[in-house]
């Protein structure tokens, strides 16, 4: 494959091809894409993806172990997982004195399910 320079990554001419915006058009406003919009919406960075990416690779981790994943302070950790939590993302169960996450979104599940195959 050939690397483009900047000025060959862009249309020579304005031409719009109806039929194919048509038919993004009807994908992007179709039901189930607007969910995974929002979905996404709520794990826009880098960390908040790991944690998620990392809850899709092992199904629950506790706080510690996503802290240590993370490479940073177990009140960082917590600090996203709160907001992941709040969200709605994540679910959390305690067992004994350790916080366990796991992904509660259905929609994220479900989109993200095809990369642990």
């Amino acid at each position: 494959m050939d690397v483009l320079d900047k000025a060959d990554i862009t249309c020579d001419q304005t031409l719009v091809e109806t039929d194919k915006v048509i038919k993004v058009s009807d994908f992007l406003g179709k039901p189930n894409i607007k969910k995974y919009f929002y979905a996404l919406s709520k794990i826009s960075d880098e960390k908040k993806l790991k944690i998620v990416f990392s809850l899709i690779a092992q199904e629950s981790l506790c706080v510690c172990d996503i802290a240590y994943i993370l490479d940073c302070s177990i009140a960082t950790a917590s600090h996203h997982l709160r907001k992941l939590y709040d969200e709605n993302i994540l679910g959390c169960e305690k067992r004994g004195k350790m916080a366990y996450y796991f992904i509660k979104d259905d929609d994220l599940k479900e989109l993200f399910a095809q990369l642990n195959k």
